[in-house]
């Protein structure tokens, strides 16, 4: 199956935003086997976007398109994808339905303009965006299939790996793709990619590497007509690179950081306590944005940082996870950043976490050097954080806590 990638959206054009459509479903495509040819941006311009999609399916099997489903004037992608295939678009009145309910349940009256979302044709397959107000289209005519999803990425990742990807490799042939996602932490992508070397210029099973919020993480997809024999060659492969990176890895497919050391709390029976300085709330924010973390701690502290000064960050860490301990039987986690500003907006410092439970005479305590912008401060120093405590509840018996 051959494959072009069409982002949709003048802003693109002007480098208002960047396109992370794209590099997210060219990485896609090529775990699933599916050879991707090019990738076009395009403006809000009917003749031109029409065009591009001919021009596309000349070549591909399937043509992929993001962006330009919104409820406006220029956004154009559904009534282009009609003009192409010969059909006209209708409401579909569950869609209609769908949409009312959405804008009800914000307390508001869907404008009239929104009644476009809910448009289909004959040969599409509504695909469902349960986080947002632009339904997806999955249209298969003539041998071709076209897909249009929104261009808001949480949105499109969504609606891609529950209701697209599925779909395409259903009518993919007999060939069997079965894949993996290792989650490594601590260690780069360039280091990562050396210990795998051979694995990956192998290709079979297909080993790639990938840079994410939360570490790199390694996918290993194998190929085949026979699903035991694939799972088989994917499995054995999984276990050659768990083996390689070790301590590295702290999950697979869909785990989180947060969602795995909330289980373990769990399991434990037992609740955080956590006092941050100089992180903005960092790691209570991330714990705070899963489902599953978001009832892991007790209580939080949050105070603003400071330069560098004659306490260092981890005497301020110790001491606190003394204080941070109090009133409660838990875990407590105190993490200190003090950091020097410059000129430029970097900040240059250290992160101090110490951890500790009451049965536990001294912290556990573990430090970074961090040299980034604020935000990207913040980000790693939860991420550091998070990760210390997964492995303090991976070491420590249970009956620690």
């Amino acid at each position: 199956m051959r494959a072009c990638i069409l982002s949709i959206g003048s802003e693109l054009i002007l480098g208002q935003i960047t396109d992370t459509n794209a590099t997210f479903l060219s990485q896609e495509l090529s775990a699933a086997g599916i050879d991707l040819i090019y990738v076009t941006q395009v403006g809000d311009d009917q003749p031109l976007l029409l065009d591009a999609m001919r021009r596309s399916l000349e070549y591909a099997d399937l043509l992929i398109c993001t962006g330009g489903i919104g409820p406006t004037d220029d956004d154009l992608t559904r009534e282009t994808i009609a003009q192409l295939v010969d059909e006209t678009p209708e409401v579909d009145e569950a869609l209609l339905a769908d949409l009312v309910a959405f804008f009800q349940g914000r307390g508001q009256e869907m404008p009239e303009r929104n009644r476009k979302q809910a448009w289909t044709i004959p040969s599409a397959t509504i695909l469902p965006n349960p986080i947002g107000t632009a339904p997806g289209w999955l249209v298969r005519k003539n041998g071709k299939t076209i897909v249009t999803m929104p261009g808001v990425p949480r949105e499109m990742f969504r609606m891609w790996t529950e209701q697209a990807l599925p779909r395409i490799l259903e009518h993919a042939g007999n060939r069997i793709i079965d894949s993996v996602n290792i989650k490594t932490i601590g260690i780069g992508e360039s280091a990562a990619e050396d210990l795998l070397h051979d694995l990956v210029v192998r290709g079979d099973p297909q080993v790639a590497t990938y840079a994410k919020d939360d570490g790199v993480h390694i996918r290993v997809t194998a190929f085949g007509d026979d699903p035991e024999e694939v799972r088989a060659r994917r499995d054995a492969c999984r276990a050659e690179v768990i083996s390689r990176l070790g301590d590295y890895v702290w999950g697979e497919d869909g785990d989180t950081l947060q969602s795995i050391v909330a289980r373990d709390l769990g399991a434990r029976k037992t609740h955080l306590s956590i006092h941050e300085v100089g992180t903005g709330g960092a790691l209570s924010a991330l714990l705070s944005a899963d489902p599953v973390s978001a009832t892991a701690f007790d209580r939080n502290i949050v105070e603003p940082g400071s330069t560098m000064s004659e306490t260092s960050a981890i005497e301020l860490a110790q001491r606190q996870s003394d204080a941070v301990l109090a009133g409660n039987d838990g875990i407590g986690v105190a993490m200190v950043y003090e950091g020097i500003l410059d000129d430029r907006g970097v900040s240059q410092g250290q992160l101090a976490v110490a951890i500790r439970t009451r049965a536990n005479e001294a912290p556990i305590v573990s430090t970074w050097n961090i040299r980034a912008s604020l935000p990207e401060v913040q980000r790693r120093s939860a991420l550091n954080a998070i990760e210390a405590l997964r492995k303090y509840l991976k070491d420590e018996p249970a009956s620690l806590a």
